[in-house]
């Protein structure tokens, strides 16, 4: 049957309407559910022939009732509930009857419809508060609000966040809404660490584990894919993010992408489909972020011809490692040791348990117990005493052992082979900085939503009450942290995109973005969600609001996958050796263009006319924007670059040469990602439909104009503008913040995060 959302809907369809409404907006319904859900309605006896089949029109799993439909129905039940009382409306089931009275023919049957309605209910999987919440805090939104009107089309502006990956994202943001991933607290770990296995194992059912692997074996060879479900996922439980990325990410990954056709064979199948469970055991308790400097081993003995896994000592140990209580197999990185000569740093397949659960002998694993979050992730440490591997179990891409027990490698060079190995899983870097900002954009939702709804003072003692977003300071804390997540999911999305198409000729480059925008967009993170938390009050520290659990689970965000400064380190030293190498590549060339850049700057600094313009045009232009981050970076860097030649110079040794840069080399890193971020807002506005453009580029104004406030101290000391122009940029930053109030509300909706992962009742309570 063919609906549209302008067919008239009776007293009897209104009865069943709004459990048909949450059920497909809270569900992924199964074919065996919607099997049963049918034979339901065909047993209410007050609904008459042409209301069964309408309603059994949309029982099909391949035909879901589109956006039109949906409105239609909650037009329909909005209508009608306004003749009740608000104590009428205190469910799913009872709204449907008061609405339908007046349709039940027999009203001695109400007890009979309520039972059949109750059937429903249990089988639509929506017998819970939550569902029933989430209704009627629709209903009982007031769209007149003033916090609610917007100049631009949220869903137009969600296309543009979602970009090439639309099919996925919402395909992950329907199967989130089903009630096996419905977010409550479990404070008992254990328990807790189970429903999260359960959850992974539930996705891999869905195969969206298998994205990034080839098709032969069960995959989908769609790289972008599986860094569009990690983001999605830290909508949800952070945990379950957590598991999946170390489960089909970081183990999945290292079998993938360092194996050969012998692992890809054997595991991968099985390992994506969740058959196969393991860990990835790179950090040591003695290592972390100095992953070269590793102190297991892994030596192989030509007379057995295996691989002999050890930790010479108890800081050898393998540190904060996740999957590894669930684990079958461990990833373990060590020092691969031939013939008494060490090669460096390679991965191993080392098996944890038998089939049964039980511990294999030499290997012992300990609980890493509760921590700060993430409780549903099981951390462990692990040893390893004298445990022996076939030699194939060495994931032999960029360093193999032959059956004559000679090693070999394609990159003949130690280093380069360590850095080529590391880089092959760099894609965890950027999926850590989307989580991260998954979680910022949570929790900025929340508070923005409050804020629209909650009153606090006002102009008289007895008028009403103003709302607290319309207070200057509050849009201070939220407005720039909006336009700041935007301008990280741009650079982030554009570095995920170069990634997947890259054939090699960009991978150091991508290598150094990734370790900065991960380290900018987490501490990012971290920092907007406890704004977010304290711009919420009281509400903001209780669980049930969700921002206790965003904060606590992704503050290890900020040194997952490397401590943020030392990642800003090795940002430095990337910048630094392309500007060096460009000396060598382009000779004279070179120095011309070195010399045209410190004239560049000194332009700059001497031209009164740029240091004084206080003009609004001249401000908020691209052009002023730009030219600024590419100063505070070209100075950055040659200043670095001038101070170490001149240590090198006095025969200072390299390694405190560095020493002595460290903090300038972290301040070139900043510069440098601040450059990146903001040419990928620019090119995202440019490639943008237009009528996206204008709010784009408002946020775009805002992120240039707020990093320009923060770095003002910089600008200032180094003689780009005077004082009368970084009075009059404050001036202008906080005329963009308040000129951006009104569409508060669509930036935050344009997100795309469904009401059932941001589940706080602060987001859909009315205060007024």
């Amino acid at each position: 049957m063919s609906s549209t959302s302008t067919e008239p809907i009776n007293d009897r369809i209104l009865t069943v309407l709004p459990l048909f409404y949450v059920g497909w907006s809270d569900s992924v319904l199964s074919p065996s559910e919607l099997k049963v859900i049918r034979s339901v309605i065909s047993e209410m006896d007050f609904l008459d022939a042409d209301d069964k089949k309408y309603l059994s029109s949309w029982t099909d799993p391949s035909n879901p009732p589109p956006e039109d439909v949906f409105k239609g129905w909650m037009k329909a039940i909005k209508e009608k509930s306004k003749t009740l009382d608000c104590s009428e409306r205190n469910s799913l089931v009872e709204l449907g009857l008061k609405m339908g009275t007046t349709g039940v023919a027999n009203p001695k049957n109400s007890d009979v419809t309520r039972k059949a309605l109750k059937r429903l209910e249990k089988e639509l999987c929506i017998d819970n508060p939550m569902s029933a919440d989430l209704l009627l805090s629709k209903l009982n939104k007031d769209e007149d609000d003033a916090g609610y009107s917007t100049s631009f089309s949220p869903e137009g502006l969600k296309d543009v966040l979602d970009g090439d990956y639309k099919e996925v994202k919402e395909r992950m943001r329907q199967l989130l809404r089903d009630p096996v991933f419905e977010l409550k607290h479990e404070a008992d770990k254990d328990i807790y660490r189970l429903r999260v296995l359960e959850m992974v194992k539930a996705l891999a059912d869905q195969g969206v584990s298998g994205y990034s692997f080839p098709k032969k074996y069960g995959g989908g060879e769609r790289h972008g894919d599986h860094i569009a479900v990690f983001e999605m996922l830290a909508y949800s439980d952070i945990s379950l993010t957590i598991k999946f990325g170390v489960q089909f990410g970081l183990f999945g990954g290292a079998v993938y992408l360092l194996g050969t056709e012998v692992h890809h064979r054997k595991y991968l199948e099985a390992m994506h489909r969740a058959k196969l469970l393991g860990c990835f055991a790179m950090t040591e308790t003695g290592h972390g972020s100095n992953v070269k400097g590793l102190h297991t081993t892994a030596t192989y003995d030509s007379a057995t011809d295996e691989i002999i896994v050890h930790s010479p000592n108890p800081a050898a140990g393998k540190e904060y490692i996740g999957n590894a209580i669930h684990s079958e197999m461990a990833a373990v990185f060590a020092q691969l040791i031939v013939d008494g000569e060490s090669h460096g740093v390679h991965a191993i397949l080392v098996p944890l348990r038998d089939k049964n659960g039980s511990q294999l002998p030499g290997i012992k694993v300990e609980d890493c117990g509760y921590k700060m979050g993430l409780n549903g992730v099981d951390n462990g440490r692990i040893w390893f005493d004298q445990v022996r591997v076939p030699r194939e179990n060495l994931l032999n891409k960029y360093g193999d052992i032959d059956a004559q027990g000679k090693y070999s490698s394609p990159i003949k060079n130690p280093s380069k082979r360590f850095f080529t190995m590391l880089g092959a899983l760099v894609v965890g870097r950027i999926c850590v900085g989307l989580g991260g900002l998954s979680a910022a954009k949570k929790a900025l939702t929340i508070a923005s939503r409050y804020a629209l709804h909650r009153r606090q003072f006002g102009p008289n003692e007895n008028g009403p009450e103003t709302f607290i977003m319309d207070y200057p300071s509050h849009m201070e804390r939220i407005i720039p942290a909006i336009a700041r997540t935007y301008a990280f999911d741009f650079a982030l999305h554009d570095l995920g995109e170069m990634q997947v198409n890259d054939d090699g000729s960009d991978t150091r480059k991508i290598e150094t973005l990734a370790a900065g925008l991960k380290s900018k967009a987490t501490w990012h993170a971290t920092h907007t969600i406890q704004t977010c938390r304290e711009a919420c009050g009281g509400k903001g520290y209780l669980q049930e609001n969700q921002i206790t659990d965003l904060k606590a689970d992704s503050d290890i965000f900020t040194t997952f996958e490397g401590d943020n400064t030392v990642l800003m380190q090795l940002v430095a030293k990337g910048v630094l050796t392309e500007f060096k190498q460009s000396f060598h590549d382009d000779g004279s060339l070179a120095v011309i263009k070195f010399l045209l850049r410190k004239a560049n700057y000194k332009i700059s600094e001497y031209n009164l006319l740029h240091k004084r313009n206080t003009d609004y045009k001249h401000i908020t232009s691209f052009d002023f924007i730009k030219e600024t981050f590419d100063y505070r970076y070209e100075k950055s860097l040659i200043k670095l670059s001038e101070r170490m030649r001149k240590y090198l110079s006095r025969k200072m040794d390299p390694y405190q040469a560095f020493l002595k840069t460290q903090v300038h080399m972290i301040d070139v890193a900043d510069a440098y990602i601040d450059v990146i971020t903001l040419r990928s807002f620019y090119h995202r506005i440019q490639k943008s439909p237009e009528d996206m453009k204008p709010i784009l580029t408002r946020l775009y104004t805002l992120y240039g104009l707020d990093t320009i406030q923060a770095n003002k101290g910089w600008l200032l000391e180094n003689e780009y503008m005077e004082g009368a122009k970084a009075k009059a940029i404050r001036k202008v930053r906080t005329k963009v913040i308040q000129d951006l109030r009104p569409d508060i509300l669509g930036l935050v909706s344009a997100f795309g995060i469904p009401d059932e992962l941001i589940a706080a009742p602060i987001a859909f309570s009315d205060f007024s």
